[in-house]
């Protein structure tokens, strides 16, 4: 498979059981339908960095692209810009026809971190302990009013 970016030949590689097409020369990367959203929802901290660590920087066969981006998988479809993430605009580019997704450099990371923010943000947990928190709060101030009556003072 060739980089819709710049031509180069893709090399495989291999993050958390996930075999991904990376281009060695502009650092993007390829995912078939689904994998990205594996791969997201693990919420590896720095995937990008992993990779390099793992794979290096390699020599690469160049080539070159003509015209608009073209899918590596399917090589009919046209890869078009969209947006992933809304917090923190993320775009990526996707296929129309397989799916599949293209991601440039540095785009992996915001995108795992923009989950894991709004997984925390979000997170039923915290909510809970808040909800617990202000109900202890009001319990004991009712107790305190009501120990306040008994020895005939007020506020």
């Amino acid at each position: 498979m060739k980089c819709p970016r710049d031509g180069t030949t893709l090399a495989r590689v291999h993050i958390a059981g996930l075999e991904l097409d990376k281009c060695h020369k502009c650092d993007g990367i390829w995912f078939d339908r689904g994998e990205l959203e594996r791969l997201r929802d693990l919420e590896i901290p720095d995937a990008e960095e992993i990779l390099e660590r793992k794979y290096g920087d390699p020599d690469y066969k160049g080539g070159k692209v003509e015209a608009y981006m073209r899918c590596p998988r399917c090589d009919e479809g046209r890869l078009r810009r969209q947006a992933y993430t809304y917090v923190n605009p993320v775009h990526v580019d996707r296929c129309g026809k397989c799916y599949g997704i293209w991601i440039d450099d540095g785009e992996l990371n915001a995108i795992i971190g923009e989950k894991k923010g709004l997984d925390e943000a979000t997170n039923p947990g915290k909510l809970t302990a808040f909800l617990h928190a202000m109900g202890r709060l009001v319990k004991r101030g009712k107790q305190q009013g009501t120990t306040t009556q008994r020895n005939g003072t007020s506020s």
